[in-house]
């Protein structure tokens, strides 16, 4: 089991189970009554999934044609991934990969998925990224700067992947067309 203290951290794990064979997916949200039990949960995930296996005993079940499983947690979210072989877990329980969906919070949502050139990567869901288009929009048009600052902290505190990449540009062009419409004199703080 992967402790990811940073959301950076999660995203890059997550990243490198799916790139390496692991197919199906099951996502846990811890609620909020049973958060000062997390170590027993974890700890039960860790004893059902055998999550904690080294590379040896890995490569020996994935001989064998058993399927190895691991999971990564990040504050009250746990993702549990499995690759291909026989299994000990419930017919449908997982999920084949196509896109991970994961909510991160009530405001930050990330979806996993492979891109054009067939390498996974990440991006924010359609709701939490027009929340910030909305966020940088009310702050423009009031000429409001520490909200304006504010959230392009939190912005540039996203992990980097080519997913929020390409989300960043389509902001930053949607940020330059708002700030020539109001004509503020914002151009010192945007650059």
């Amino acid at each position: 089991m992967k402790k990811a203290e940073a959301l950076n951290e999660f995203v890059q794990q997550t990243i490198k189970y799916i790139g390496s064979g692991y197919k199906y997916y099951k996502v846990v949200k811890i609620p909020y009554h049973k958060r000062t039990k997390i170590a027993k949960i974890l700890e039960k995930i860790e004893n059902q999934y055998h999550t904690s296996l080294s590379r040896g005993k890995r490569q020996y079940r994935r001989k064998k044609g058993l399927a190895n499983y691991g999971a990564i947690n990040f504050r009250d979210t746990i993702v549990i991934l499995r690759t291909s072989g026989e299994h000990t877990d419930k017919e449908k329980e997982f999920k084949i990969f196509k896109n991970l969906t994961v909510e991160i919070s009530e405001y930050l949502t990330l979806i996993f998925f492979k891109n054009e050139y067939k390498r996974v990567t990440v991006r924010l869901d359609r709701l939490t990224f027009r929340r910030f288009k909305e966020d940088f929009y009310i702050a423009i048009k009031n000429n409001n700067g520490r909200n304006y600052n504010t959230l392009k902290k939190m912005w540039l505190n996203l992990p980097r992947f080519k997913g929020i990449g390409v989300q960043g540009s389509i902001l930053h062009n949607f940020i330059k067309d708002n700030l020539k419409e109001f004509k503020r004199e914002w151009r010192a703080l945007y650059n």
